[in-house]
């Protein structure tokens, strides 16, 4: 019985935040108001998706394309306008962040239809449609930066066309951020079947 109540929720009513009773305290670790805005929460989520979304995988996997191209792109502008600072390590930063960074988007595009198909049952609603066309303009951006940087990007023109790549890349990944960040705490009721397996 006492497991049953740990495992109870509770949202706090002015802001949303959702937490378990075995973790409430004196004020709302979010807004700061007292317990007493607390309510009971029955999740709408089976406890497979709940489960699987509170591990926020796809959140979690976005920020390595973005980290990943955040530093190339910092190293070929540092080197175009001091190209005697450091050339080794700064090409070197740019040439091995062009290489995995193709793979940082293809798992946050995978993960991202996951959290998809788990949050809404479909992957075709207009949001995620939006968000997968941007995904898709942005894998394909990033599968030239691996053939850019073997080739070499020493020469201005390599880098130039590696700084568009990325630059394409990065506007996706703001419109992707900004889509994204409104469908954080939402989705839809029950199970859902994925694979063949429901969750």
């Amino acid at each position: 019985m006492k497991e049953k109540q740990e495992d109870k929720l509770y949202i706090c009513k002015p802001c949303g935040y959702v937490m378990k009773e075995s973790e409430l305290q004196d004020v709302c670790p979010a807004c700061g108001l007292p317990k007493k805005v607390f309510e009971q929460y029955k999740e709408r989520m089976s406890p497979g998706r709940s489960r699987i979304l509170h591990l926020d995988l796809h959140p979690i996997a976005v920020h390595f394309p973005q980290t990943t191209l955040v530093f190339a792109l910092q190293a070929l502008l540092i080197n175009l306008f001091f190209p005697n600072f450091y050339p080794e390590i700064l090409l070197g930063t740019a040439k091995f962040s062009a290489v995995i960074f193709p793979f940082t988007v293809f798992g946050a595009f995978l993960s991202g239809m996951i959290d998809g198909k788990l949050r809404f049952k479909s992957v075709t609603t207009p949001i995620l449609k939006k968000k997968i066309i941007y995904s898709t303009i942005m894998l394909i951006a990033s599968f030239f930066t691996p053939f850019l940087a073997w080739k070499g990007i020493e020469d201005l023109q390599s880098k130039i066309l590696l700084l568009i790549c990325g630059t394409i890349a990065l506007i996706c990944g703001i419109v992707l951020g900004h889509a994204g960040k409104r469908l954080m705490n939402i989705g839809m009721g029950g199970a859902v079947k994925i694979w063949g397996r429901k969750f």
